[in-house]
């Protein structure tokens, strides 16, 4: 699948080359972020080294659209087997609407930069208004 192809790729430029452990987190929560359900990632590093013929099964789980839901890819020497094991959402799952709520939510209660800055002024107006040191200033002006 190319998607999970390209999401492997960007991992391995992003995360240590050296670390498996955390590429394989990585990929695996940006997966059930991205399509739902749980998934799973095994990374083989050097894989001639285990064998020449490796049978394995998994359950043949399918997008939405129909395409698979698996990905065997290698990338710098090692084999990155991504797979979808089931259906059920981790409570955890960020999706793209929990994403564009949160940044709805946060716009409204944090007023935008130039009602801070109109805050700030305004503020600063009343602390000059108060103390009169600093209504005596001089004013030089560039010719």
């Amino acid at each position: 699948m190319t998607v999970i192809k390209h999401i492997i790729i960007r991992t391995n430029e992003i995360v240590s080359k050296d670390d498996a452990p955390l590429q394989m987190q990585v990929i695996r929560r940006i997966m059930e972020d991205i399509y739902g359900g749980n998934w799973g990632v095994l990374i083989i590093k050097e894989p001639d080294l285990i064998s020449i013929v490796i049978h394995w099964t998994f359950p043949d789980h399918r997008h939405r659209d129909g395409s698979a839901a698996f990905c065997l890819h290698v990338e710098n020497g090692w084999q990155y087997n991504v797979f979808k094991t089931g259906d059920i959402d981790t409570e955890d799952r960020l999706t793209v609407e929990k994403v564009m709520e949160q940044i709805n939510r946060r716009n409204f209660s944090h007023p935008s930069s130039t009602q801070k800055t109109a805050q700030i002024r305004a503020k600063l107006g009343n602390m000059l208004k108060k103390d009169s040191r600093f209504t005596n200033s001089l004013l030089i002006q560039r010719n």
